[in-house]
């Protein structure tokens, strides 16, 4: 009884993997840049840091100077490991359903970004938006 109450509540996804059409800026940025989106979902899913720990916010400071947002850093971080390295992703998918409260497990997280990783990354990012996590100005 007490064990349920402590167990975080989990959903499936608001969208299907293919529902590319309810939402036509995510499938433009996706189809445009379906890289930019997928580490744009990262820094999201992880507050603003870069991934693993690195730090993203040293880049940053260096580049005050040239109008350099709180979170570039990161951005440029993960952009390097995703074109070193995209099947990163999937991790990232897996901290993406941790912030959203979606059901999943690293196995599916793995299985639907090698299969379909742009359709992955587009279901990821507008389950940020309909959480309202990001995307808000994307209209």
């Amino acid at each position: 009884f007490f064990f349920a109450a402590a167990t975080p509540q989990t959903m499936p996804y608001s969208t299907g993997m293919f529902s590319f059409f309810d939402d036509l800026p995510v499938l433009l940025y996706g189809v445009g840049c379906g890289g930019c989106l997928a580490v744009h979902n990262s820094v999201i899913a992880a507050d603003n840091q870069a991934a693993f720990g690195l730090p993203g916010d040293m880049i940053t400071e260096k580049c005050e100077f040239a109008g350099c947002a709180a979170n570039d850093g990161a951005i440029c971080l993960n952009a390097a490991i995703y074109n070193c390295f995209e099947p990163v992703y999937c991790l990232w998918r897996k901290q993406v359903r941790e912030k959203t409260g979606v059901d999943g497990s690293l196995p599916g997280d793995i299985v639907a970004t090698c299969c379909c990783s742009y359709a992955a990354v587009m279901q990821d990012a507008r389950e940020l938006k309909s959480k309202g996590l990001a995307y808000g100005d994307m209209k």
